[in-house]
């Protein structure tokens, strides 16, 4: 039995986690209008998935909606939509090549995460098109009196959309609000994923969002938390400042792992917290392939 726990009105969270990896994938489902399935997951996540569901009562799922198409977010909605043919699908234009082809998307999961992904992840299949949809920047899907908002947010990917809940001012904010650590407490990183992410879009997406004053966050690597003001004012910060060690560091010749130390000095002490070094290489690495692209170094 799989621990699905209420965490807001009728919005029941599931973790799924994968031996040898420091990564929660958080898993979202709204009993409702026959289903609502929020950041299914890599494919490993579908069992359980299921299970939860069972749980909840529910049968079938009315809508599939990743917040964007990573591996983590979406590597299970090609077979989640052949087991549920009556879903929707919900994909950002940008997005639904790589669903309908997810042939790049197994290539950078190849190079990230070796030849035999699959052992750990599940298989990535496509998703037919004839349950693919494609929402408008800011259209509402309304579920049984719940508003659930779609919201482009460009900057940890171009195919990036983030759903806000206005009946609870609830945020499913996927990585655009930063990359929660895992600790004692919430600690927002910028969320870098080559090689797509752009730090401006990054910044105008956070402050975008800031203004939907919402109440409670749904972190897809992390938990539900309830001070948005303090954590969205932390991701933006976070962003700019490990961005100027980073380019200041790469400008004077220092090596990636000496950059790594800096910015863990930084957090430490700024905040008095500890870091994963993994997490803190990963930062430094995406910055540094973000800065070559754009010719700062």
């Amino acid at each position: 039995m799989v621990d699905i726990k209420e965490v807001a009105h009728k919005i029941y969270r599931l973790e799924a986690s994968v031996p040898g990896m420091n990564t929660i994938f958080a898993v979202y489902l709204i009993p409702e209008s026959e289903g609502v399935l929020i950041e299914p997951g890599p494919s490993f996540a579908i069992p359980s998935i299921q299970e939860g569901m069972k749980q909840l009562g529910m049968e079938d799922l009315a809508y599939i909606i990743p917040t964007h198409i990573h591996m983590d977010h979406a590597g299970g909605i090609g077979t989640l939509a052949q087991l549920y043919p009556r879903a929707k699908v919900l994909v950002h234009p940008r997005g639904v090549k790589h669903a309908v082809d997810p042939s790049r998307l197994i290539e950078s999961t190849r190079m990230v995460f070796g030849v035999d992904f699959e052992v750990r992840f599940g298989p990535i299949v496509p998703v037919q098109e004839s349950q693919l949809v494609i929402p408008e920047d800011g259209e509402i899907i309304p579920i049984n009196g719940r508003e659930l908002q779609i919201i482009y947010a460009p900057g940890h990917a171009p195919h990036h959309m983030v759903i806000f809940d206005h009946s609870l001012k609830g945020l499913f904010c996927g990585e655009a609000l930063g990359l929660p650590s895992q600790g004692a407490k919430t600690f927002p990183l910028p969320s870098v994923g080559p090689p797509s992410f752009d730090q401006d879009l990054y910044l105008d997406t956070i402050e975008r969002l800031r203004q939907l004053g919402a109440q409670m966050l749904f972190y897809s690597h992390g938990g539900v938390e309830l001070e948005p003001d303090v954590l969205i004012s932390m991701a933006a910060e976070n962003t700019r400042t490990f961005g100027d060690i980073i380019l200041k560091g790469l400008k004077e010749g220092q090596t990636l792992e000496d950059i790594s130390r800096r910015i863990g000095d930084h957090i430490t002490s700024q905040y008095g917290l500890k870091v994963n070094e993994m997490d803190i290489a990963m930062i430094v690495g995406g910055y540094a392939i973000y800065f070559n692209n754009k010719g700062l170094v």
